[in-house]
Protein backbone atom coordinates (compact mmCIF):
# COMPACT_ATOMS: atom_id res chain seq x y z
CA UNK A 1 0.00 0.00 0.00
CA UNK A 2 1.64 3.31 -0.87
CA UNK A 3 0.20 6.87 -0.38
CA UNK A 4 0.21 9.49 -3.14
CA UNK A 5 -0.39 12.90 -3.23
CA UNK A 6 -0.84 15.21 -6.67
CA UNK A 7 -1.56 18.53 -7.44
CA UNK A 8 -3.87 18.39 -10.79
CA UNK A 9 -6.05 15.46 -11.96
CA UNK A 10 -4.23 15.05 -14.78
CA UNK A 11 -1.16 13.81 -12.80
CA UNK A 12 -3.41 11.52 -11.03
CA UNK A 13 -5.17 10.01 -14.35
CA UNK A 14 -1.17 9.71 -16.08
CA UNK A 15 0.09 7.95 -12.93
CA UNK A 16 -2.70 5.33 -12.98
CA UNK A 17 -3.15 4.83 -16.93
CA UNK A 18 0.49 3.71 -16.38
CA UNK A 19 0.05 1.03 -13.67
CA UNK A 20 -2.62 -0.98 -14.22
CA UNK A 21 -1.59 -3.41 -12.10
CA UNK A 22 -2.27 -1.69 -8.87
CA UNK A 23 -6.13 -0.54 -7.78
CA UNK A 24 -6.22 3.12 -6.20
CA UNK A 25 -8.71 4.65 -3.52
CA UNK A 26 -8.75 8.74 -3.98
CA UNK A 27 -10.16 11.01 -1.40
CA UNK A 28 -10.36 14.88 -2.88
CA UNK A 29 -13.18 17.50 -3.03
CA UNK A 30 -16.60 17.05 -4.04
CA UNK A 31 -15.76 19.33 -7.16
CA UNK A 32 -12.83 17.44 -7.91
CA UNK A 33 -14.51 13.39 -7.89
CA UNK A 34 -17.06 14.83 -10.51
CA UNK A 35 -14.25 16.20 -12.79
CA UNK A 36 -12.49 12.45 -12.32
CA UNK A 37 -15.72 10.40 -12.45
CA UNK A 38 -15.93 8.49 -15.17
CA UNK A 39 -12.36 8.76 -16.07
CA UNK A 40 -11.48 5.59 -14.53
CA UNK A 41 -12.53 1.68 -14.52
CA UNK A 42 -13.50 -0.22 -11.23
CA UNK A 43 -9.83 -0.20 -10.38
CA UNK A 44 -10.75 3.07 -8.62
CA UNK A 45 -12.16 4.25 -5.60
CA UNK A 46 -13.07 8.01 -5.45
CA UNK A 47 -14.31 9.78 -2.01
CA UNK A 48 -14.95 13.07 -1.60
CA UNK A 49 -13.78 14.82 1.84
CA UNK A 50 -13.71 17.78 4.12
CA UNK A 51 -9.89 17.95 3.81
CA UNK A 52 -7.16 15.09 3.21
CA UNK A 53 -4.03 14.05 4.41
CA UNK A 54 -1.08 13.45 2.78
CA UNK A 55 2.18 12.42 2.78
CA UNK A 56 3.16 16.02 3.31
CA UNK A 57 0.27 16.39 6.32
CA UNK A 58 -2.82 18.59 6.13
CA UNK A 59 -3.92 19.58 2.97
CA UNK A 60 -7.11 21.51 1.98
CA UNK A 61 -7.46 20.79 -1.04
CA UNK A 62 -5.36 18.07 -2.14
CA UNK A 63 -5.81 14.91 -4.69
CA UNK A 64 -4.17 12.12 -2.31
CA UNK A 65 -5.06 8.40 -1.46
CA UNK A 66 -3.34 4.77 -1.62
CA UNK A 67 -2.39 2.49 -4.20
CA UNK A 68 -2.61 -1.48 -3.37
CA UNK A 69 -2.82 -4.92 -4.61
CA UNK A 70 -5.96 -5.70 -6.09
CA UNK A 71 -5.36 -9.49 -5.72
CA UNK A 72 -5.11 -8.97 -2.11
CA UNK A 73 -8.97 -7.30 -1.81
CA UNK A 74 -12.24 -7.25 -2.55
CA UNK A 75 -14.97 -4.33 -2.94
CA UNK A 76 -18.19 -4.43 -1.76
CA UNK A 77 -20.73 -2.26 -2.77
CA UNK A 78 -22.74 -1.26 -0.02
CA UNK A 79 -26.83 -1.10 -1.05
CA UNK A 80 -29.24 1.47 0.16
CA UNK A 81 -30.69 0.13 2.98
CA UNK A 82 -27.53 -2.11 3.79
CA UNK A 83 -28.75 -5.03 4.58
CA UNK A 84 -29.48 -5.89 1.18
CA UNK A 85 -26.26 -6.28 0.71
CA UNK A 86 -26.14 -9.09 3.43
CA UNK A 87 -25.11 -11.88 1.59
CA UNK A 88 -22.61 -10.37 -0.60
CA UNK A 89 -20.66 -9.16 2.48
CA UNK A 90 -21.11 -12.32 4.67
CA UNK A 91 -19.35 -13.94 1.21
CA UNK A 92 -16.22 -11.28 1.27
CA UNK A 93 -16.07 -12.40 5.40
CA UNK A 94 -15.82 -15.54 4.75
CA UNK A 95 -12.56 -15.53 2.56
CA UNK A 96 -10.63 -13.33 5.50
CA UNK A 97 -12.20 -14.27 8.40
CA UNK A 98 -9.45 -16.46 9.81
CA UNK A 99 -6.86 -13.85 9.15
CA UNK A 100 -6.02 -12.03 12.00
CA UNK A 101 -4.29 -9.07 9.93
CA UNK A 102 -7.41 -8.86 7.65
CA UNK A 103 -9.98 -5.51 8.18
CA UNK A 104 -12.01 -4.27 6.39
CA UNK A 105 -12.20 -0.16 5.02
CA UNK A 106 -15.47 1.27 4.94
CA UNK A 107 -16.00 4.70 2.97
CA UNK A 108 -19.95 5.58 3.76
CA UNK A 109 -22.02 8.41 2.76
CA UNK A 110 -21.82 11.16 4.80
CA UNK A 111 -25.19 12.76 4.98
CA UNK A 112 -27.63 10.12 4.93
CA UNK A 113 -27.23 9.46 8.71
CA UNK A 114 -27.04 5.46 7.73
CA UNK A 115 -23.67 4.49 9.55
CA UNK A 116 -25.40 3.14 12.52
CA UNK A 117 -26.95 0.72 10.02
CA UNK A 118 -24.03 -0.07 7.63
CA UNK A 119 -21.96 -1.39 10.94
CA UNK A 120 -25.21 -3.49 12.20
CA UNK A 121 -25.38 -5.46 8.88
CA UNK A 122 -21.45 -6.68 10.21
CA UNK A 123 -23.18 -7.87 12.98
CA UNK A 124 -21.51 -11.22 11.92
CA UNK A 125 -18.28 -10.64 12.51
CA UNK A 126 -16.30 -11.66 14.96
CA UNK A 127 -15.90 -8.81 17.73
CA UNK A 128 -12.50 -8.75 16.91
CA UNK A 129 -12.22 -8.07 13.47
CA UNK A 130 -10.77 -4.88 12.39
CA UNK A 131 -13.10 -2.41 11.14
CA UNK A 132 -12.25 1.22 10.51
CA UNK A 133 -14.43 3.84 8.28
CA UNK A 134 -14.87 7.58 7.28
CA UNK A 135 -18.08 9.05 6.33
CA UNK A 136 -17.22 11.10 2.57
CA UNK A 137 -17.73 14.88 3.28
CA UNK A 138 -18.55 18.20 1.13
CA UNK A 139 -16.85 20.72 2.90
CA UNK A 140 -19.38 21.67 5.21
CA UNK A 141 -21.91 22.43 2.44
CA UNK A 142 -23.93 19.41 3.83
CA UNK A 143 -25.78 19.33 0.11
CA UNK A 144 -23.81 16.32 -1.69
CA UNK A 145 -21.13 14.27 -0.66
CA UNK A 146 -20.09 11.52 -3.60
CA UNK A 147 -18.87 8.14 -3.62
CA UNK A 148 -17.67 6.14 -6.97
CA UNK A 149 -16.37 2.66 -7.57
CA UNK A 150 -15.19 3.34 -11.16
CA UNK A 151 -17.77 5.33 -12.89
CA UNK A 152 -20.83 3.88 -11.11
CA UNK A 153 -22.03 6.99 -8.06
CA UNK A 154 -22.53 4.03 -5.17
CA UNK A 155 -24.36 4.66 -1.51
CA UNK A 156 -20.79 3.71 0.38
CA UNK A 157 -18.39 0.89 -0.13
CA UNK A 158 -16.26 -2.12 1.91
CA UNK A 159 -13.14 -3.36 0.85
CA UNK A 160 -11.75 -6.57 2.44
CA UNK A 161 -7.98 -6.27 2.83
CA UNK A 162 -6.74 -9.94 3.19
CA UNK A 163 -3.36 -8.71 4.66
CA UNK A 164 -0.38 -10.70 5.13
CA UNK A 165 1.65 -8.73 7.27
CA UNK A 166 0.52 -7.54 10.73
CA UNK A 167 -1.78 -4.52 11.17
CA UNK A 168 -3.29 -2.23 14.28
CA UNK A 169 -6.49 -0.35 15.00
CA UNK A 170 -5.55 2.98 17.10
CA UNK A 171 -8.42 5.38 18.65
CA UNK A 172 -7.50 8.93 19.52
CA UNK A 173 -10.33 11.87 21.06
CA UNK A 174 -9.03 14.75 22.32
CA UNK A 175 -12.02 14.51 25.51
CA UNK A 176 -12.30 13.25 28.46
CA UNK A 177 -15.32 13.50 30.75
CA UNK A 178 -15.48 16.18 33.46
CA UNK A 179 -17.10 14.22 35.72
CA UNK A 180 -20.69 15.08 34.83
CA UNK A 181 -23.28 12.82 33.46
CA UNK A 182 -27.06 13.19 32.14
CA UNK A 183 -29.45 10.08 32.02
CA UNK A 184 -30.96 10.00 28.27
CA UNK A 185 -34.60 9.93 28.87
CA UNK A 186 -36.29 10.46 25.86
CA UNK A 187 -34.82 10.03 22.31
CA UNK A 188 -35.46 8.92 18.51
CA UNK A 189 -31.90 7.41 17.60
CA UNK A 190 -33.15 6.79 13.97
CA UNK A 191 -33.35 10.18 13.46
CA UNK A 192 -30.32 11.22 16.63
CA UNK A 193 -32.64 13.47 18.43
CA UNK A 194 -32.57 13.31 22.12
CA UNK A 195 -35.60 14.84 23.35
CA UNK A 196 -34.99 14.80 27.06
CA UNK A 197 -31.66 14.24 29.46
CA UNK A 198 -32.68 13.60 32.89
CA UNK A 199 -36.50 14.31 31.74
CA UNK A 200 -36.08 18.07 31.19
CA UNK A 201 -35.70 19.98 27.27
CA UNK A 202 -32.48 18.56 26.43
CA UNK A 203 -30.79 21.71 25.30
CA UNK A 204 -32.22 23.11 28.68
CA UNK A 205 -30.07 20.43 30.74
CA UNK A 206 -26.97 20.23 28.58
CA UNK A 207 -26.91 24.37 28.96
CA UNK A 208 -27.28 23.86 32.76
CA UNK A 209 -24.35 20.63 33.15
CA UNK A 210 -22.14 23.50 31.68
CA UNK A 211 -23.48 26.36 33.68
CA UNK A 212 -24.59 28.34 30.14
CA UNK A 213 -27.32 29.98 28.91
CA UNK A 214 -29.56 27.62 26.02
CA UNK A 215 -28.92 30.82 24.03
CA UNK A 216 -25.37 30.56 24.13
CA UNK A 217 -25.50 26.58 24.07
CA UNK A 218 -24.32 26.02 20.68
CA UNK A 219 -21.08 28.05 21.24
CA UNK A 220 -20.22 24.61 23.69
CA UNK A 221 -20.52 21.89 20.76
CA UNK A 222 -17.11 21.75 20.04
CA UNK A 223 -15.06 22.19 23.27
CA UNK A 224 -18.41 20.15 25.52
CA UNK A 225 -19.74 17.00 23.58
CA UNK A 226 -21.18 13.91 25.26
CA UNK A 227 -19.34 10.55 25.45
CA UNK A 228 -20.94 7.32 25.19
CA UNK A 229 -19.38 4.83 27.69
CA UNK A 230 -18.66 1.56 26.13
CA UNK A 231 -15.82 -1.68 26.49
CA UNK A 232 -14.46 0.63 29.22
CA UNK A 233 -13.81 3.42 26.41
CA UNK A 234 -15.64 6.72 25.43
CA UNK A 235 -17.37 7.57 22.06
CA UNK A 236 -17.96 10.63 21.40
CA UNK A 237 -21.12 11.98 19.73
CA UNK A 238 -21.28 15.37 18.52
CA UNK A 239 -24.25 17.57 19.10
CA UNK A 240 -25.20 19.41 15.55
CA UNK A 241 -28.21 21.51 16.64
CA UNK A 242 -31.00 22.73 18.61
CA UNK A 243 -34.20 22.31 17.66
CA UNK A 244 -37.29 24.10 17.73
CA UNK A 245 -38.56 22.22 20.36
CA UNK A 246 -35.40 22.36 22.94
CA UNK A 247 -34.32 18.72 21.62
CA UNK A 248 -30.78 18.31 20.08
CA UNK A 249 -30.12 16.34 16.77
CA UNK A 250 -26.43 14.93 16.96
CA UNK A 251 -24.17 12.94 14.21
CA UNK A 252 -24.70 10.13 16.15
CA UNK A 253 -27.27 7.78 17.83
CA UNK A 254 -27.83 8.27 21.45
CA UNK A 255 -30.05 5.52 22.77
CA UNK A 256 -32.63 6.16 25.63
CA UNK A 257 -32.00 4.87 28.69
CA UNK A 258 -28.47 5.05 28.74
CA UNK A 259 -25.90 8.38 30.54
CA UNK A 260 -23.59 10.02 28.70
CA UNK A 261 -20.79 12.14 29.90
CA UNK A 262 -20.43 16.18 29.14
CA UNK A 263 -16.55 15.98 28.11
CA UNK A 264 -14.14 18.66 27.96
CA UNK A 265 -10.71 18.84 26.27
CA UNK A 266 -7.30 17.01 27.26
CA UNK A 267 -3.94 18.27 27.15
CA UNK A 268 -3.26 17.51 23.10
CA UNK A 269 0.20 17.27 23.17
CA UNK A 270 0.02 14.58 26.45
CA UNK A 271 -3.26 12.84 23.74
CA UNK A 272 -1.03 12.13 20.92
CA UNK A 273 2.12 10.96 22.75
CA UNK A 274 -0.18 8.73 24.62
CA UNK A 275 -1.55 7.78 20.55
CA UNK A 276 2.11 7.11 19.54
CA UNK A 277 2.94 5.24 22.36
CA UNK A 278 0.36 2.34 21.70
CA UNK A 279 1.73 1.67 18.14
CA UNK A 280 3.03 -1.68 18.64
CA UNK A 281 5.24 -2.52 15.14
CA UNK A 282 7.26 -0.01 12.71
CA UNK A 283 4.44 0.75 10.17
CA UNK A 284 5.05 0.70 6.38
CA UNK A 285 1.72 2.21 5.87
CA UNK A 286 -0.63 4.81 7.65
CA UNK A 287 -4.29 5.86 7.01
CA UNK A 288 -5.76 8.58 9.10
CA UNK A 289 -9.13 9.66 9.40
CA UNK A 290 -9.92 12.79 11.33
CA UNK A 291 -13.62 14.16 12.31
CA UNK A 292 -14.39 17.59 10.50
CA UNK A 293 -15.10 19.06 14.15
CA UNK A 294 -11.74 17.88 14.98
CA UNK A 295 -10.26 19.30 11.77
CA UNK A 296 -11.96 22.55 12.22
CA UNK A 297 -10.73 22.99 16.14
CA UNK A 298 -6.64 22.53 14.66
CA UNK A 299 -7.37 25.12 12.17
CA UNK A 300 -9.11 27.38 14.97
CA UNK A 301 -6.33 26.75 17.27
CA UNK A 302 -3.50 26.57 14.34
CA UNK A 303 -2.39 23.42 15.58
CA UNK A 304 -2.57 21.19 12.07
CA UNK A 305 1.40 21.94 11.48
CA UNK A 306 2.13 20.27 15.03
CA UNK A 307 -0.35 17.40 14.75
CA UNK A 308 1.34 16.31 10.68
CA UNK A 309 4.75 16.02 13.07
CA UNK A 310 3.59 13.93 15.00
CA UNK A 311 1.38 11.84 12.99
CA UNK A 312 4.31 11.71 10.25
CA UNK A 313 6.37 10.82 12.70
CA UNK A 314 4.99 7.41 12.77
CA UNK A 315 5.20 6.54 8.45
CA UNK A 316 6.11 8.90 6.43
CA UNK A 317 4.03 6.70 3.92
CA UNK A 318 0.62 7.66 4.95
CA UNK A 319 -2.61 9.14 4.11
CA UNK A 320 -6.27 9.99 4.99
CA UNK A 321 -8.97 11.95 4.90
CA UNK A 322 -11.37 14.49 7.18
CA UNK A 323 -14.36 13.26 7.55
CA UNK A 324 -18.23 13.68 8.59
CA UNK A 325 -17.77 10.50 11.08
CA UNK A 326 -15.44 7.44 11.81
CA UNK A 327 -16.40 4.09 12.24
CA UNK A 328 -14.05 1.98 14.51
CA UNK A 329 -14.93 -1.86 14.89
CA UNK A 330 -18.68 -2.17 15.39
CA UNK A 331 -19.00 1.60 16.41
CA UNK A 332 -20.01 5.27 14.82
CA UNK A 333 -18.33 8.30 16.64
CA UNK A 334 -17.32 11.77 16.02
CA UNK A 335 -14.46 14.22 16.87
CA UNK A 336 -11.85 11.79 16.62
CA UNK A 337 -9.27 10.14 15.08
CA UNK A 338 -8.86 6.48 13.83
CA UNK A 339 -5.84 5.11 12.60
CA UNK A 340 -5.00 1.69 10.48
CA UNK A 341 -1.06 0.86 10.80
CA UNK A 342 0.39 -2.28 8.41
CA UNK A 343 3.85 -3.31 8.85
Amino acid sequence: MNSFLYQTPEELILAIEKNDRQSYVVFTSVAMVKELAGKFDERVILCSTSGEFTPKGFRDPAITGFSYDPGNVEVVELLYPPAKGLKTLKKAYEKVKHNKNAFTFLLCDGLSAMEESIITTFFFTDPQFKIIGGSAGDNLNFKETSIYIGSKKVHSVALFFNAKTRTQLIKENLYGPCGKKMLVTEADPIKRIVKTFNHQPASVEYARMLGVNVSELEKYFMSNPLGKSADDDIYIASPMKINSDRSITFYAQIIPNTFVDVLELKNHPEVINDTISQVEFRPSFVLSINCILRSLYFIENKSWRNVDAELLSICKNQTGFVSYGEQYFKNHFNQTMVLLLVE
